[in-house]
């Protein structure tokens, strides 16, 4: 790979809920982890309602865990009874607040201190919440990451992601083409619009965007544990004759207009990559076909409209993919 540099231009993107069905048969059954284990489900839930009434507590106990441990309590805690992962909504924003730990010599921080930790997030959460618009928003999930040990401080970071408006029903198909995407849109920068010029409110990516995190209606509600993001672009996943199977622009036309083909094309190769199993590739090559982790299901994604640099002076313009994962269960009342 040439040495290029990304010029990540985004914070805050468009973004909405989708399932489509799927078409190869390695891709398997999105829910089946939950449709299989019940009990999973109940430990879970058992586990997640214990730490909440930790939390919820009045009185200092001088209890200890380790680290590893509060944090996965704390993300649990905060994405399941705080937010609504399984929910559908207009817009996704993304946002990042920063927090510290004290933790001692073998790896253990007191309930204490986890305690005031989780208020500070909540805290920073409805903080977060009271700047987004609108009346319509809620908390989609907390991602909520050890950054690293100096001494005896834990250095934690939450990724909050937000739902900003309600939406219903499955994803309709493209009925126009629009412009690729829109540089520096999180900065305020208009959306491109269709390639007609006739409708200024969305773009190529946000069209994708809306589809992929457009969920099916679920009867139960489903929750999820052990987020993580992964990262996909047009030069990571190609297929085997080395064309991009996602939007990448070697041409760099800030103009480029996706056909209704060209849309429907990389939204099909967007959720073949999402819900394929990182361990599946081509029939007789080394290219891997898909970017989910085994017993993880698709969360949400976030498509950045970025330009990449090459050291030959050459520029591309690409759709960047962060897929976020977990663990789902079904959230039992108790």
């Amino acid at each position: 790979m040439k040495n290029k540099t990304i010029l990540l231009s985004v914070i805050v993107l468009s973004a909405l809920f989708f399932v489509v069905s799927c078409k190869k048969s390695n891709l398997g059954n999105p829910d089946a982890n939950l449709n299989n284990n019940s009990q999973y489900s109940k430990t879970i839930m058992q586990r997640i309602n214990r730490f909440d009434k930790q939390m919820q507590g009045h009185f200092k106990n001088g209890s200890m865990m380790t680290l590893d441990t509060a944090v996965w309590n704390l993300e649990a805690l905060l994405t399941n009874y705080g937010g609504y992962p399984d929910s559908a909504s207009n817009k996704f924003i993304l946002m990042h607040s920063h927090f510290t730990l004290p933790v001692d010599a073998g790896g253990l921080v007191s309930m204490d201190d986890v305690q005031a930790l989780y208020q500070q997030m909540v805290d920073s959460i409805t903080t977060q919440l009271n700047g987004i618009a609108g009346n319509v928003k809620f908390l989609k999930f907390s991602d909520v990451q050890q950054d690293s040990v100096v001494g005896s401080t834990a250095y934690i970071t939450s990724n909050n992601g937000y739902g900003q408006g309600f939406i219903l029903g499955l994803y309709p198909p493209f009925t126009d083409d629009w412009i690729w995407g829109t540089l520096g849109e999180e900065l305020g920068t208009p959306p491109m619009g269709n390639c007609a010029g006739t409708d200024l409110t969305s773009d190529g990516s946000d069209e994708i965007q809306y589809r992929l995190n457009h969920p099916a209606v679920l009867p139960y509600r489903v929750g999820y544990t052990d987020l993580e993001t992964r990262q996909a672009n047009g030069d990571t996943y190609t297929d085997p004759q080395g064309n991009p199977r996602l939007y990448w622009d070697p041409t760099a036309d800030g103009w480029h207009c996706m056909s209704i083909t060209e849309l429907t094309d990389n939204l099909t190769n967007a959720h073949d990559i999402i819900n394929t199993y990182d361990d599946v590739y081509y029939p007789n090559t080394n290219i891997l076909m898909g970017l989910r982790p085994h017993g993880k299901n698709f969360v949400s994604v976030l498509i950045i409209d970025d330009l990449l640099l090459e050291s030959d002076n050459s520029s591309t313009y690409l759709h960047f993919y962060y897929v976020t994962y977990g663990i789902p269960y079904n959230v039992i009342n108790q």
